[in-house]
């Protein structure tokens, strides 16, 4: 077994290489990709309520990995199209993250080495290894969080905003899965989450797609630098501050 100082030095590497590569898909995202995230997650928002970064990253988290009407996906067309522009590390690692997926997860404990033991609620509670320094120092145990992992190889690792459904969502979807049936939701998983929690804290409105574009477009130039240290790094969010903290308002 590696121990912790192993496995971290594997981790952050893939921390900062997983940056960068958002960085470089984001970029790939059309006015139709970033249009069609707006109308599944938030299509009720006033275009303030669509400025901070957080909410930006969920919009671009659906508009690079939820497939469109057609079944495609605007990450899928990054990799083909501009995939040469990576160095050949993150093009490996981009094309690990082309499995990412979005579920829900129960934290089950830590692992002994470093990092969580999670179990795939929507997956017959399989059990994962994922390292996240931030979710490691915060989440407690029973803690049941939506967010999208991919295998990174010798453990998961994640990336985009860190959700937590309320009973009533996580009970219609365990539900669904026991029945063998899809999940009752007119979009994806993601976005359903998403949109829960962005509704809760702002009114009603139309959303201003032009001003969203600006903010959009702002987020991918390269005058700004996505790497962040600690539990707000870029490209991950922990929904639980550090104890003894009580958990912020969602």
């Amino acid at each position: 077994m590696m121990t912790r100082a192993e496995v971290l030095t594997r981790y952050r590497p893939i921390r900062a290489g997983i940056r960068r590569v958002l960085r470089e898909a984001t970029q790939a995202c059309g006015r139709a990709d970033l249009n069609r995230a707006v109308k599944q997650v938030a299509p009720w928002a006033e275009a303030e309520d669509l400025e901070d970064e957080d909410t930006i990253e969920m919009l671009v988290d659906v508009a690079l990995f939820e497939p469109n009407q057609r079944g495609r996906r605007a990450f899928d067309r990054f990799l083909a199209a501009r995939g040469e522009r990576l160095g050949a590390a993150d093009r490996a690692l981009a094309e690990r993250m082309v499995g990412a997926w979005f579920s829900l997860f129960r934290v089950s404990g830590r692992h002994e080495a470093a990092g969580l033991w999670l179990e795939d609620l929507l997956e017959g509670d399989r059990r994962l290894w994922l390292v996240d320094e931030a979710l490691e120092a915060s989440a407690p145990e029973g803690a049941i969080l939506g967010m999208r992992l991919f295998d990174a190889g010798p453990f998961h690792a994640g990336f985009g905003i860190i959700v937590e459904p309320d009973q009533e969502t996580l009970d219609f979807c365990l539900e669904a899965k026991a029945r063998g049936g899809p999940l009752p939701f007119r979009h994806s998983l993601a976005a359903t989450l998403y949109g829960d929690r962005l509704r809760a804290s702002a009114p009603p409105g139309p959303a201003d797609l032009a001003l969203l574009q600006t903010l959009f477009e702002a987020l991918t130039a390269e005058s700004i630098t996505p790497a962040k240290v600690g539990p707000k790094e870029r490209g991950r969010r922990s929904p639980h501050p550090r104890k003894p903290s009580p958990p912020p308002k969602r």
